[in-house]
């Protein structure tokens, strides 16, 4: 009975001023959710982001490992971690404020994919590795 809300807030770059708004327009709604921060998973490797943030880094806490890791098992699909320590996410930003957050995305050279590259379009997201990534999302909200 936990309530998962997916955030797709824009103003990332901007220190996070979506995000922001959102926690102080629905804060009362989101006492004992989960928040989830998807990123490029059209590509790259999917991993969960275990430290990310950049002046002040904050870590996946156990809960959502356990969560991460009972969806591999039942998927068979090895989900990594990887770390995103220059910069602040939404989801970095929301667990500075007290949420319980989890940030999946897909990893290439140690940033998400494509991120902030000239050759971020569609046409490098791949179709099987959205399918499978989001097939484990699926799975992930089963769990949860």
């Amino acid at each position: 009975n936990t309530e998962v809300w997916f955030v797709a807030l824009g103003s990332e770059l901007e220190h996070n001023g979506g995000m922001r708004a959102f926690l102080d327009e629905h804060q009362q709604d989101m006492r004992g959710s989960i928040i989830i921060d998807l990123d490029a998973l059209g590509a790259g490797d999917l991993c969960v982001i275990g430290k990310e943030g950049k002046l002040r880094t904050v870590k996946t806490s156990s809960r959502i490992k356990r969560y991460i890791r009972k969806a591999s098992q039942a998927t068979q699909f090895s989900v990594g971690e990887g770390e995103i320590t220059w910069k602040d996410s939404a989801a970095s930003y929301a667990a500075k404020r007290g949420y319980q957050t989890m940030h999946l995305c897909g990893m290439k050279d140690g940033k998400p994919a494509y991120f902030a590259q000239a050759d971020d379009v569609l046409e490098n997201t791949n179709e099987e590795t959205l399918r499978k990534n989001a097939d484990f999302v699926m799975e992930l909200l089963k769990i949860i």
